[in-house]
């Protein structure tokens, strides 16, 4: 009798079985579109790291469907592309004298400047965003 490679038995019926149930288990089509709409938000997030883990942050906190929250997020990748640069002018309008003075407040030397700006930047982008999350998100869910 032949024992199973390591790799069937990481794979076995503890991993598999879960995931194959959440994908059978039926959920309402509000509570998919929900989930949904939920994934694009925090796909939407002007960040270059993190959606997906967010994402399944997001869905394990409201207890929503997380393949749905995470179709949500990979269908928004475009949206983040687009809205990245928006984000940041309304960002720069909204926080500039508080993102200029946190950039500036930073230790290091010069080689670091682009690393300060491209956070102070990224910070006033990620507050447009939640500035405009509560209107994005009724959009997303229609």
């Amino acid at each position: 009798m032949q024992s199973a490679s390591p790799r069937k038995q990481w794979l076995g019926p503890r991993r598999i079985d879960p995931l194959q149930a959440l994908r059978r288990r039926g959920h309402a089509p509000a509570a998919l579109a929900w989930a949904f709409a939920v994934g694009a938000l925090v796909g939407s997030m002007p960040i270059a790291w993190g959606t997906t883990l967010l994402c399944l942050a997001a869905a394990l906190l409201l207890r929503l469907h997380p393949l749905a929250v995470q179709v949500g997020n990979l269908a928004a990748w475009p949206l983040q592309l687009l809205l990245a640069y928006p984000y940041c002018r309304l960002g720069a309008s909204c926080f500039g004298p508080l993102v200029k003075r946190a950039a500036e407040n930073f230790p290091g030397n010069a080689s670091t400047h682009l690393l300060r700006t491209l956070a102070a930047a990224n910070g006033a982008a990620l507050g447009a965003w939640a500035l405009t999350a509560p209107l994005l998100l009724p959009l997303l869910y229609m």
